[in-house]
């Protein structure tokens, strides 16, 4: 969805790290009314975890939206393989269209230059966009 694409492009420009432009990219958009420490919790999670550049952190936001959508707050209300089941797949998804999900493998480019910017913000926007449609297509969005 070219708005969702848009606005995560538009959080990363004004500053925001990859996982918080794909976390409030979603929020504003499916009206997800989640609290500002679900930012704040997220924040150290970019450049795949604190820079360290493992887990892609618009991966790891796009997961997270997911699990706002499908997760559990006790064990007995779910089993855990009907949440894995979701994310797995979009995890899936997201290395098949990339060729990786680790941020170093995604983005070897120099951290900190506007080349490296560039391309992870490319990367951002598209896993917006693609969890979007993805949550659209399997319905997790409860309206």
């Amino acid at each position: 969805m070219e708005r969702e694409y848009k606005l995560a492009e538009k959080y990363h420009l004004e500053g925001n790290n990859c996982i918080e432009s794909v976390i409030k990219t979603c929020n504003d958009t499916m009206d997800l009314q989640l609290p500002d420490v679900a930012i704040r919790m997220a924040s150290g999670m970019g450049g795949g975890i604190g820079r360290s550049g493992c887990v892609c952190g618009a991966l790891s936001g796009a997961c997270l939206v997911i699990g706002a959508l499908v997760g559990r707050r006790t064990p007995d209300e779910k089993p855990l393989p009907e949440i894995y089941k979701y994310t797995s797949e979009f995890h899936d998804r997201f290395k098949k269209h990339f060729g990786a999900t680790c941020c170093r493998a995604l983005n070897t480019l120099s951290f900190g230059t506007p080349e490296y910017r560039k391309h992870c913000i490319k990367i951002t926007a598209t896993a917006a966009d693609m969890v979007s449609d993805f949550i659209e297509e399997k319905g997790l969005l409860k309206k």
